[in-house]
């Protein structure tokens, strides 16, 4: 079982009233997103958009015109018969410029970073998609110190696996090709998010069972639950990093 998996979307979804996979859901994406002035003229690309709930949110609150890539087929599929008016593609986000012609005014992650196996490799392969000038917007989880596999294992395993270290981000967005910006600390965000989104969890134990099984809803609440103490015991936290292309 897979929380990236087209299955794993799925039943995110259902827990957060939407077709979002990550922390926070819409009041997340109007804090990652609140310095980005709103102009239809605007092109946007969502990275790692899933189930393309976050995309639609900003177009339909007017940022721009949208674009959202992710390498699951499935959420893409999904996607583009849901939200017709936004171009999806499936791709891995290194092969963004290949698979994209277009160059964008704002980028942005919303839980994507951490999955990323070589996040130096990501940022270079959205800089060169990017306009000068253009906005980069990772939201996130994040470590301040160094820390072990042990302590961010969530049953027996690594749940986020490459968290924003925040002591080397600044130096990993400039030799990608962007100056970094400021970087907001949403610790305690994650920690109110979690709580909660546990508690949603336990709530639709029923839905959850219709649409995955008892084995899902077990995985789910043993996952999150897992991972909410990891959070709440400041072993890990959430940041938003901003930055520009140069």
């Amino acid at each position: 079982m897979n929380m990236n998996s087209f299955e794993g979307k799925r039943i995110l979804a259902l827990i957060r009233d939407g077709d979002y996979a990550h922390a926070g859901e819409e009041e997340a994406i109007e804090r990652a997103l609140h310095s980005v002035a709103k102009d239809p003229r605007n092109w946007i690309l969502d990275v790692g958009c899933g189930r393309g709930g976050s995309a639609e949110y900003l177009r339909r609150h007017g940022w721009g015109n949208l674009m959202g890539i992710d390498r699951d087929n499935d959420s893409i599929a999904y996607a583009t018969a849901t939200y017709p008016d936004i171009e999806f593609h499936a791709c891995d986000v290194l092969d963004v410029p290949a698979k994209v012609t277009r160059e964008f005014d704002v980028v942005y992650l919303l839980n994507a970073f951490y999955a990323f196996a070589d996040q130096r490799k990501a940022l270079a392969a959205l800089r060169k998609v990017a306009k000068p000038g253009a906005r980069l917007v990772i939201f996130d989880y994040a470590i301040s110190g160094p820390r072990t596999e042990k302590d961010l294992s969530v049953e027996g395993q690594v749940f986020i696996p490459h968290p924003i270290q925040l002591s080397a981000i600044g130096d990993l967005v400039r030799a990608s090709r962007w100056e970094p910006g400021a970087v907001e600390d949403l610790s305690a965000d994650y920690t109110r998010w979690y709580a909660a989104f546990v508690e949603r969890i336990r709530r639709k134990q029923d839905e959850i069972e219709k649409v995955g099984g008892a084995e899902w809803y077990r995985f789910v609440l043993s996952m999150y639950s897992g991972l909410y103490d990891v959070i709440s015991s400041r072993k890990l936290g959430g940041a938003i990093v901003h930055g520009t292309a140069v």
